[in-house]
């Protein structure tokens, strides 16, 4: 989430690695897009609860003011552990709040975007007032577009005071140039320098850490023709077997056995979020098993 243009839809890019979002995502007025594990495909899902098959190619058709939501089904690994939702900017003056407060509900976790150069608006915090209850309180705020800054002593200033104004709102703050880490390919200091490295490990943690919550919200993980409900599923309930479209592998969050060493992490920015997320399920001693629901939607 965040104001336009903070960097949210190419954010989604570094999430999905290799399979990313079609072109037509970044489109300017599209209601929120909902992104689980499954064979490509797309569902608009109008205000009244009825459903339709589109063609992803028509996406920039949708007509927001009919459209509550758009499902997309893709084979990304991160989708594996969380769906994603890529909402419309909340500032958008030609777009009603309503297009992404009615998504709230459905919402575990967010990763706010603000624009390094006028970080943390008043409009913003405004916004947040409205949401930060509704979540599970494991939110991040990322800093995006830190290149555009002058230079270190800008970015500390700027870091230093949005930290001060958003004390105890966020679970961490990090500054991040998407583009630079989509750009890092296999060189791991420029993927370090990016900020995407701290970043990432730290929301794979979180993802991974909340399999171990019995009562976190499972919302984001069913079949294609029906809007997500919330709804708890024990453990117990897991199961080995393959899962249809809107059912997917949980990453198993159980403690790594001391005398198991950790793998080396293989960094390319097309895929360094898939990739830590295997390499740091590897390292807890046990690989990811399919449940009927997941635990966790960003």
């Amino acid at each position: 989430m965040g104001e336009f243009s903070t960097g949210k839809s190419t954010l989604s890019k570094l999430f999905l690695g290799n399979a990313p979002l079609p072109v037509q995502v970044t489109a300017t007025r599209l209601p929120p897009i909902w992104i689980s594990y499954g064979d490509d495909a797309a569902i608009a899902v109008d205000h009244d609860g009825s459903e339709r098959e589109i063609d992803i190619e028509d996406l920039e058709t949708i007509c927001v003011d009919e459209t509550k939501m758009v499902r997309l089904y893709n084979r990304s690994e991160t989708l594996e552990i969380c769906d994603l939702i890529d909402m419309p900017g909340i500032s958008d003056p030609s777009m009603s709040s309503d297009v992404w407060l009615s998504m709230i509900e459905h919402v575990d976790s967010v990763v706010w975007c603000t624009q390094a150069t006028q970080a943390w608006r008043q409009s913003e915090a405004a916004a947040w007032e409205l949401i930060k209850e509704r979540t599970n309180g494991d939110n991040i705020l990322l800093v995006t577009q830190v290149d555009k800054l002058r230079g270190d002593r800008d970015l500390d200033r700027v870091l230093t005071r949005v930290r001060k104004e958003t004390e105890g709102l966020f679970k961490a703050v990090y500054p991040l140039s998407i583009i630079e880490a989509l750009n890092a390919g296999d060189d791991f200091n420029k993927w370090q320098e990016s900020g995407a490295a701290e970043f990432v490990d730290h929301l794979v943690e979180l993802l991974l850490n909340a399999s171990e919550c019995g009562d976190s919200e499972p919302v984001a993980s069913q079949e294609a023709t029906k809007v997500p409900q919330k709804q708890d599923l024990p453990d117990s309930e897991a199961s080995s077997a393959p899962q249809e479209k809107g059912e997917r592998p949980l990453a198993d969050a159980s403690p790594r056995p001391q005398n198991t060493p950790a793998k080396p992490m293989v960094y390319n920015a097309n895929s360094v979020i898939p990739k830590r997320v295997r390499v740091l399920t590897e390292m807890r001693g046990r690989t990811a098993r399919p449940i009927p629901s997941a635990d966790v939607n960003w």
